[in-house]
Order: structure tokens, then C-alpha cells, then sequence
């Protein structure tokens, strides 16, 4: 009888509110530990590329971070 009543108490909407929270905090968690690594990226990017006007466009050091932690979230919530 308990179990229906905590069941019951505990709706879809809390559910929802509870994995977009814990989404979001993963999200801020792999957003920050991947600035580090970005940094990493966007100087060997110059090293090997130069700072020839002519080589592809680099992304910035948050946008590449913004970029990692979008593709690596939603992986983790499907596993």
C-alpha cells in the first residue's frame, strides 16, 4: 500500500524536473572539464596550421567545449 502512495506522490512533471536537472548538471560538468582539452585543440590547431589567413577557419576554445559537451551528454542519458 505504501508503494502506490509514494507512487502516486512522485508524478511524470517531478520525474521530468529531475533528469532535465541532472542533464544539466552532467552538461556543465563535461562543458567544463572539456575547456581544458579545447584550449589544447585550438593551440595545436595554430601550431601545425600557422596563422596562414588561408587555413579553415578555427573555433573559438568555447564553442569547441559548447560543441564537445552537446555531442557527449545525450550519450551518456542514452547508454
Amino acid at each position: 500500500m505504501m508503494k502506490q502512495t509514494v507512487a502516486k506522490e512522485f508524478s511524470v512533471s517531478q520525474y521530468r524536473k529531475t533528469i532535465k536537472l541532472e542533464y544539466r548538471i552532467y552538461f556543465a560538468l563535461i562543458f567544463v572539464i572539456s575547456i581544458p582539452l579545447a584550449v589544447v585543440s585550438w593551440g595545436l590547431h595554430f601550431v601545425f596550421k600557422g596563422f596562414n589567413q588561408k587555413a579553415e577557419q578555427n573555433e573559438g576554445i568555447l564553442k569547441r567545449a559548447w560543441g564537445h559537451a552537446q555531442v557527449i551528454t545525450p550519450m551518456i542519458f542514452t547508454a
